[in-house]
């Protein structure tokens, strides 16, 4: 494990290549208004300070990745452990900035944007930051990103771009915020801890651990977690993909039900188990009593069956 401080701008790689992609185990982006706002006015706060001669910094927490090693031959990948609401929201405000000088700052909004993309590449690589396919993260990011047209959806990306636009575009009509003074306060008074894991350690119960400190996990990001933790490397993607993805589609966790008032895939779960031991668990324990199922009584073929099941009965 290596450690250090680096500034927004060096995160995002200084305008250059850098990929950063969000893993199978990570849960969408579920910062609301109150976050967004937080973040916001702490940077409006940092603007006021803003001296050139002595910059101030504020850390936004830690950033834990584990290095993927390169794409196309040059391009550094890292797979985010920790830390994906902070970076999905500060590229965010990057995009709204971007957008709102356009007409006015052309060379201000390239620079902005060099912080977005990785503008040689094509496909998933040309962007820097790549969220989970979870409630349309991904493309609904990308479409952010590109200046796209986008209708309903249930993804917080959009909202989140547009709380951001029309807080920072009022303080630049009026003249309370300069817009290039404003990218340099987000580049480089933003700090993060950088947290970069090796190979030989595992990045889901470091996530898991992080997050037990954070925005509590609920019963089903935890039963993600260990599906993920428990199959083997090579056949994550398509188990996820066949699988997972499916059934997370089906049953959304932001949507409650019952007089429990749990998230759908939580209570899905929940109820799942009950009819395979004849016993309701806990509210608390469902996740446990998940692990402890399928530690005792499946190998690792038997498992990956069992997700399969798992989600035929979500589409029952």
């Amino acid at each position: 494990m290596k450690a250090d401080s680096l500034k927004i701008s060096t995160v995002f790689s200084g305008g250059g290549d850098i990929h950063y992609v969000l893993p199978h185990f990570q849960r969408e982006y579920s910062w609301g208004k109150s976050n967004w706002e937080t973040l916001l006015n702490d940077a409006l706060a940092i603007y006021e300070e803003y001296q050139p001669e002595k910059e101030p910094e504020h850390f936004l927490g830690s950033l834990v990745v584990i290095n993927d090693g390169t794409i196309n031959g040059v391009i550094p990948a890292f797979k985010v452990v920790d830390g994906q609401q902070r970076l999905t929201t500060i590229s965010l405000l990057f995009c709204a900035l971007r957008d709102i000088v356009q007409e006015t700052h052309p060379g201000l909004a390239r620079r902005i944007q060099r912080m977005l993309v990785n503008a040689d590449e094509d496909g998933n690589v040309h962007f820097k930051l790549l969220p989970t396919t979870k409630y349309g993260d991904r493309d609904l990011y990308t479409k952010v990103i590109l200046g796209e047209v986008i209708t309903t959806t249930e993804s917080n990306i959009p909202s989140a771009h547009a709380y951001s636009s029309k807080e920072l575009k009022r303080k630049i009509d009026i003249s309370e915020v300069i817009p290039e003074q404003f990218f340099i306060v987000l580049s480089n008074c933003f700090q993060v801890v950088f947290i970069n894991l090796s190979h030989d350690e595992s990045p889901y119960k470091i996530f898991e651990s992080l997050n037990a400190k954070g925005k509590s996990l609920s019963q089903a990001d935890l039963v993600r977690n260990y599906i993920a933790m428990k199959l083997p490397v090579a056949q994550q993607a398509s188990v996820f993909t066949t699988q997972w993805e499916k059934i997370e589609n089906l049953l959304q966790e932001k949507r409650t039900v019952g007089k429990s008032r749990l998230g759908e895939l939580t209570a899905f779960i929940r109820h799942y188990l009950a009819m395979c031991s004849r016993v309701l668990c806990s509210e608390e324990h469902i996740y446990a009593r998940f692990r402890d199922r399928l530690e005792k009584e499946f190998t690792t073929q038997a498992f990956i069956e069992e997700i399969a099941n798992l989600r035929r009965f979500a589409e029952y």
